[in-house]
């Protein structure tokens, strides 16, 4: 498998020669407003440039979206992207939104696992905040779902891989692992906050905690910087992850491409 890190939670994994765009931002920078109640870089949203041309992102066999935050899936993506691609979604509600916007062939995860070109695709939860009584309570104010998901792939001859998607590290990732045994994950390691001191994913201790307890896992750290919101760079995590002796870690840069 390939993993492109595009910008924030955008990437395209080829998996068993398919390509996948994961969670298209597709905006220029600054297009969206900051996000209010907590931390900001002070560029809006997103608060870098793509590193490539958008044509480049098209030309890919599916898409996943693992929830429809801006950050994840915004109004550029759902006007640029092909309405006859596949389009893989968490829920029934998402794919109504997703078909309300044109998309033609609109599939819906299963913790029990669908099939795409011999490809197993498996929804695995997240504790996007969901789980704090405060993120819920503004998730609620502002109208946002509190869900999300992340995504097993799985077929012969590669890599099982683990998009753990937004979320921070609980019991719920843990228990993947243990299930579905990846030799790869992708962790969203930007440390956002929503609001000012609530976890809404990854920092650099919940992947302490992860590789501590799957040492044998090799890790991608994506959605690192990208929004106003983050807390955690390339440039700390890259140094806890030397402090730490994290040697699994991969943190790439955007538009860097890691191959397994």
């Amino acid at each position: 498998m390939i993993f492109q890190q595009i910008r924030s939670a955008t990437s395209i994994i080829t998996y068993a020669d398919k390509r996948f765009l994961i969670d298209p931002m597709l905006a220029p920078q600054g297009t969206y407003p900051a996000i209010p109640y907590t931390v900001s870089t002070g560029k809006g949203n997103p608060d870098c440039e793509l590193p490539c041309q958008i044509e480049d992102l098209l030309n890919v066999d599916a898409v996943i979206v693992t929830h429809l935050h801006f950050d994840h899936f915004d109004e550029t993506a759902a006007k640029l992207l092909p309405k006859h691609l596949p389009l893989f979604s968490q829920s029934a509600e998402d794919a109504e939104k997703l078909n309300e916007s044109g998309f033609k062939d609109v599939r819906i995860l299963d913790e029990n696992g669908i099939t795409f070109s011999g490809i197993t695709l498996i929804k695995t939860p997240c504790d996007h905040g969901s789980s704090d009584a405060v993120t819920s309570f503004f998730y609620q104010e502002a109208d946002l779902e509190k869900d999300a998901c992340g995504v097993v792939f799985k077929t012969n001859g590669e890599k099982t891989f683990y998009l753990a998607g937004d979320t921070i590290f609980y019991q719920g990732v843990s228990n993947a692992i243990c299930q579905y045994r990846p030799q790869v994950i992708a962790v969203n390691a930007a440390g956002a906050q929503f609001p000012l001191g609530h976890a809404l994913i990854m920092n650099q201790y919940d992947v302490l905690v992860l590789m501590r307890k799957f040492p044998e896992i090799e890790v991608i750290a994506t959605h690192v910087e990208g929004v106003s919101h983050a807390t955690v760079t390339r440039s700390l995590l890259r140094d806890f992850a030397r402090e730490n002796q994290l040697t699994k870690l991969k943190i790439p840069n955007d538009g860097q491409t890691f191959s397994f």
